[in-house]
């Protein structure tokens, strides 16, 4: 994730829709609003997952919040609480964004049923090096 260079160094900003990569999760889909609200679209899920961030740190850890009753199936935890990352580490799985919210997250419903490895047509990246 280091060799990754830091395309969005201002990440997270509200009232952008952003399209992150990871080997362990595949594409997710997050629209952030600015007060601290956000929603996630997850691969395989069928409902958007409603969340809260905030930045700490001086602006060094973003931190999330999920729902009590969801569960991360990468690190077989359950939400509930805020949990922080290094905030440039995070910005750096993001490789695309759109402004607003597109695909309408925030009504907390899913446009359709996302792959691990599909990204939304709307975002523009490099498919071919951001791929399963």
């Amino acid at each position: 994730m280091r060799d990754r260079p830091l395309t969005y160094p201002d990440y997270p900003r509200g009232n952008v829709t952003y399209l992150s990569f990871s080997a362990a999760h595949g594409f997710q889909v997050n629209y952030i609003r600015g007060d601290g609200k956000a929603w996630l679209w997850y691969p395989g899920n069928t409902v958007v997952v409603p969340e809260m961030w905030k930045i700490e740190g001086g602006g060094t850890s973003l931190c999330w919040s999920h729902p009590s009753n969801s569960y991360n199936p990468v690190t077989r935890e359950t939400g509930g609480g805020f949990t922080c990352s290094p905030r440039l580490f995070t910005a750096r799985t993001v490789v695309a964004h759109l402004p607003g919210d597109p695909f309408k997250l925030s009504s907390g419903k899913i446009p359709y049923r996302l792959g691990k490895c599909d990204a939304p047509k709307a975002f523009s990246f490099d498919r071919t090096r951001f791929h399963c």
